[in-house]
């Protein structure tokens, strides 16, 4: 796998097991770094200002693995910032304090909630179970034909 084109690149298509494996290694990656912020730094202005980094900093290659995956689905990768921008801002609010706690959200921290959880629908389903388009499209070849 290329890593380089998975995750720096919004040229072809990705196939639903290498969206899948760029997301949980994004995943993994924003776990431990977020870990390490928050045992070294705690969630003073420090920290929360390197969370903010930090997730500033995954916003490129998270965009880019979806356009890549929106490309299969031959939508344009556009497409994929509806998704990741309000949830890009739910989480900076979540990060920043402003939508209470996770025990007691206030009215911003349901509604920042209901677009994670939204965004999390519509990708896992658009993204990681619905098939590619078969064969050539507006973004080139079928990524599963040089597997078959």
């Amino acid at each position: 796998m290329d890593l380089q084109y998975i995750f720096a690149s919004f040229d072809g298509r990705i196939n639903r097991a290498k969206w899948w494996a760029g997301i949980v290694i994004i995943l993994v990656v924003s776990i431990i770094i977020g870990f390490i912020i928050e045992v070294v730094f705690g969630t003073g202005a420090f920290g929360t200002f390197l969370a903010t980094v930090l997730a500033l900093a995954l916003f490129y290659p998270t965009y880019a693995v979806c356009a890549k995956r929106f490309h299969d689905r031959d939508r344009p990768g556009k497409t994929a910032l509806y998704g990741l921008v309000p949830s890009l801002i739910a989480g900076l609010f979540q990060t920043w304090g402003l939508t209470g706690t996770p025990q007691e959200p206030n009215g911003l921290g349901w509604i920042c909630t209901l677009i994670n959880l939204g965004v999390l629908l519509w990708f896992v389903i658009e993204l990681g179970i619905l098939k590619g388009t078969p064969g050539q499209n507006h973004f080139g070849g079928d990524p599963l034909a040089a597997i078959n």
